[in-house]
């Protein structure tokens, strides 16, 4: 018996249906391996113990110097940071996990070293893509400095100066990060607020404290330490 030809052919509609069904199942795939990516659970250190779980030990070549994993430890309950006499080195630490939206807040009490920073900021590689910092001068000019990273070009920055000298004694430092918008706290007081030129991505959360190359290079004549008691994210 001579089998008809249209019985041989897939029925277009359903073919186009098919392909729909393929292209949806793919882009909701990725979207879910891009929502999996960061962590919706938040978290708090309050450093009893280096957790080398949570955070990972810089060793790179950084502004004058290095951050280097032997300037980087944690005694008596608290994050030490040194930045050794006579050198230009210094030290950071980053979660393994990407975080998206939320607060992050750090505790910090800074060194007093001239031509040094220390920052609490998010990134994630490459430069200039997403990146939000707080960036203090490790100094009693009491300098801090607020910036925004978006596709590809620096897009917000701005320098304010903080009502005390942050090198005499702890205080909080927060991020609080929307999809958006961000606006940056210190002991809760709201001090900048962008809503444009924001990133939306999940990023790693860093702490350091270095020597940038466009900063005077004047090593300490001592070792100078930043010490953070603790650092916390709460998603929302």
């Amino acid at each position: 018996m001579k089998v008809p030809r249209h019985w041989l052919r897939p029925p277009r509609r359903c073919g186009r249906f098919l392909l729909v069904l393929l292209v949806v199942g793919a882009v909701g795939a990725a979207l879910a391996l891009v929502a999996g990516a960061a962590k919706s659970k938040g978290f708090r250190d309050d450093f009893t113990t280096l957790d080398t779980k949570t955070w990972l030990v810089s060793n790179r070549a950084f502004g004058f110097g290095r951050v280097d994993p032997a300037n980087v430890s944690v005694v008596d309950g608290q994050l030490g940071i040194e930045l050794p006499a006579n050198r230009l080195d210094g030290g950071e630490m980053r979660t393994r996990s990407l975080y998206q939206f939320g607060l992050y807040r750090a505790r910090i009490k800074l060194a007093d070293a001239q031509s040094s920073l220390t920052a609490f900021f998010l990134y994630r590689a490459p430069d200039y893509e997403q990146e939000i910092d707080i960036e203090l001068f490790n100094d009693s000019t009491r300098r801090i400095m607020f910036s925004t990273y978006s596709a590809g070009s620096q897009t917000n920055t701005q320098t304010l100066l903080l009502p005390f000298d942050p090198t005499a004694d702890f205080h909080e430092y927060a991020i609080d990060y929307r999809s958006g918008s961000v606006r940056f706290l210190v002991d809760g007081s709201v001090m900048q607020t962008w809503s444009t030129g924001v990133t939306r991505s999940a990023m790693n959360v860093f702490v350091n404290a270095w020597f940038p190359s466009w900063l005077a290079g004047e090593a300490p004549k001592t070792d100078r330490y930043t010490y953070v008691d603790w650092v916390d994210f709460t998603p929302g």
